[in-house]
């Protein structure tokens, strides 16, 4: 009885195993696994573009993207490289290796027409994962603009760091370790329609390193000032 009942741990032991496997892990979380096939002058196929990937403007999935350009006043996702200059002047395109996303939220058919876009994977988060860290772009637009989530819940982003062109952005993430979840960037567009709101997007990547919940970094600010105030007022008296 023993041996059938170890025999039964092993095997369902087994098949989780083939069962986490079977479900994969996330995959072209830089955009380098490209494959440009053309559509259009200016547009690509969606599959090969974004490999693993789903893209969605208005619930809507995409079967194409744009290719190096942004739109003006529509919501796209578009897949940029070298080959990309920016109309608008300033910083912004590649952030990193040879491929970077652009998700553009704004309008679709109609000025009453707003439409969010959302990138989307589901997968298996590494067991050792205790935060999920990105660059981004926002070219102007408010950070607000950006929802993140990750099993159907909001994540609370923080700035890590910043390059000539990007931020580090990071948000803790220990509560999906190990776990299937699906993780969506979309970014929304402001009702009533003013502009559109950019997102240049690139190195996305589960750390093993943690990150400081936005509530723990404003009480640390707090001690630091209050620190600060106490050791002057000794000085002073």
């Amino acid at each position: 009885m023993k041996i059938r009942n170890s025999s039964l741990i092993i095997f369902c032991i087994l098949c989780a195993t083939i069962s986490v496997r079977a479900q994969g892990t996330f995959q072209n979380l830089g955009f380098e696994s490209a494959t440009l096939v053309p559509v259009s002058t200016i547009m690509v196929q969606f599959a090969p573009a974004f490999p693993s990937w789903s893209g969605y403007v208005g619930g809507v999935q995409q079967s194409s993207a744009a290719y190096n350009r942004v739109a003006l006043d529509s919501s796209a996702i578009s897949i940029i490289d070298h080959g990309w200059s920016n109309p608008f002047g300033g910083v912004g395109g590649v952030i990193d290796g040879s491929f970077t996303a652009v998700l553009q939220a704004g309008v679709v058919g109609s000025i009453t027409n707003v439409a969010d876009t959302t990138l989307s994977q589901t997968a298996v988060v590494p067991s050792s994962a205790q935060s999920l860290q990105f660059k981004a772009y926002l070219a102007g637009s408010p950070l607000s603009a950006l929802e993140v989530t990750l099993g159907g819940q909001q994540l609370s982003l923080t700035a890590l760091g910043s390059g000539a062109n990007y931020t580090l952005y990071g948000a803790a993430i220990p509560a999906w370790a190990g776990q299937t979840a699906e993780l969506d960037f979309t970014v929304l567009a402001g009702n009533p329609h003013i502009s559109n709101n950019y997102v240049f997007l690139d190195d996305i990547q589960f750390s093993n390193s943690s990150i400081p919940e936005p509530s723990t970094l404003g009480l640390s600010a707090l001690g630091a000032l209050l620190l600060g105030w106490r050791v002057l007022r000794c000085r002073r008296g």
